[in-house]
């Protein structure tokens, strides 16, 4: 685990945690981060990488909010967990280790309990991450900024959608580099 290491296309999948209808209103900054997710979401999507997305007890905090629901698409596969870390459910756990991907990109809520719980277990079992600090939030933004500390500490690379996007892109003649600037205009 390093901090230092360029994400590669072959081995890099996004992670949205949670971004859902009844908390994701109260969280800081939540129209930017929504705009964030968006443009992560898209972005993934003119790449053709994979995009696996959270939802904390649906039946209680509601689902994915619906302008995220919009750009995730009809076919996107939503899993369904009440653990904190996505990799404390088995189910999920087994989805998400079990892929060939060894680089996370992480967004989602809330920065200091699932964002932050699920970074720390991607880290354990050997994962490289990559944290939006322009995708994720917390309520406070006490516990936001602590998450971050906390996870860069832990051995998390903190970025920027912007800054992943085009890191993944690599050239300006790669076929999607147009698309993606539109995107991030």
């Amino acid at each position: 685990m390093t901090k230092n290491f360029t994400l590669s296309r072959t081995n890099t999948a996004l992670l949205v945690i949670d971004v859902q209808e009844k908390l994701f209103p109260l969280v800081e900054r939540s129209d930017e981060i929504l705009y964030k997710l968006r443009q992560a979401v898209q972005g993934f999507q003119i790449l053709g990488l994979p995009i696996y997305v959270t939802e904390q007890y649906p039946q209680g905090l509601g689902e994915v909010v619906p302008d995220l629901k919009c750009s995730l698409g009809p076919t996107q596969v939503y899993f369904s967990k009440t653990t904190f870390s996505c990799l404390a459910d088995e189910k999920i756990k087994g989805v998400l280790v079990s892929q060939p991907v060894n680089q996370w990109v992480v967004s989602g809520i809330e920065a200091h309990v699932c964002v932050l719980q699920t970074v720390k277990e991607l880290l354990k079992t050997g994962h490289e991450v990559v944290v939006l600090n322009d995708a994720i939030s917390s309520r406070s933004i006490y516990d936001y900024s602590t998450a971050i500390a906390e996870m860069r500490d832990y051995g998390a690379r903190i970025s920027s959608t912007e800054t992943v996007l085009f890191e993944l892109v690599h050239d300006s003649k790669a076929p999607e580099f147009k698309q993606i600037s539109q995107l991030i205009k």
